[in-house]
């Protein structure tokens, strides 16, 4: 297991399919960004117990919240590699504890099966009370930015696509949001006032653009 330092972590959802603006207006503005490393596809899957407990606190607002996920990257058909991954939150102030899974490497995916052997794997490994369930999957690109003092790292996601993995005849089902892109910000607590300051000029600037509407409600409720 390695545990993460608490952090901020922002988002901001545009209704666009114009992902390479947004870019650009990360590029020009004070924080200075650079490419930090190379775009690849991310890969999530999302667990729940029956009563849809975490996303019932997403959609309510609640402080302190939790959300488990298994991520890995690049083909979205195989889990290479594969981190369990637990993030509490409190507010936007995120800690999160990463496991390594061996034993889910090479996995297919989505076969019935082995979403089943997931399933069980996870419940083994963090022992809750309540038995949480795959329930939704999100798969799309991702570019990675890095501010000129690097303490200040953003991340831009496009291509969003989600499969619903509770409803087994939804499961070949893929939903697409192509007209949304996200924009994250990550950094030290102790940076959120130099943060705020410096975000003024991105903000004025994508609200110039007609194209760029915030759309809280376009993505997959565990995105956020």
């Amino acid at each position: 297991m390695q545990n993460k330092i608490n952090r901020f972590e922002r988002k901001w959802i545009f209704k666009s399919e114009n992902h390479l603006a947004l870019i650009n207006t990360l590029l020009r503005s004070e924080f200075f960004f650079t490419n930090q490393y190379p775009q690849r596809k991310v890969n999530s899957i999302y667990f729940d117990d029956d009563n849809f407990s975490s996303i019932k606190e997403n959609l309510n607002g609640v402080s302190n919240k939790r959300k488990i996920r298994i991520r890995w990257y690049g083909v979205e058909k195989e889990l290479i590699k594969p981190q369990l991954e637990i993030k509490g939150k409190k507010g936007s102030e995120t800690r999160k504890r990463n496991y390594s899974i061996n034993e889910l490497n090479n996995l297919k995916f989505s076969d019935l099966k082995n979403i089943e052997k997931i399933k069980n794997l996870v419940n083994v490994k963090i022992k809750l009370k309540k038995i949480i369930y795959p329930v939704l999957s999100t798969h799309y690109d991702r570019q990675y930015f890095i501010s000129n003092n690097n303490k200040i790292r953003a991340t831009v996601d496009y291509n969003i696509q989600s499969v619903y993995l509770k409803n087994i005849s939804q499961i070949n089902i893929v939903k697409n949001f192509s007209k949304v892109c996200i924009l994250e910000l990550k950094y030290p607590t102790k940076l959120d006032r130099y943060v705020r300051e410096k975000l003024k000029n991105i903000t004025l600037r994508l609200s110039k653009n007609s194209k760029f509407v915030n759309s809280a409600f376009q993505t997959p409720r565990f995105f956020s």
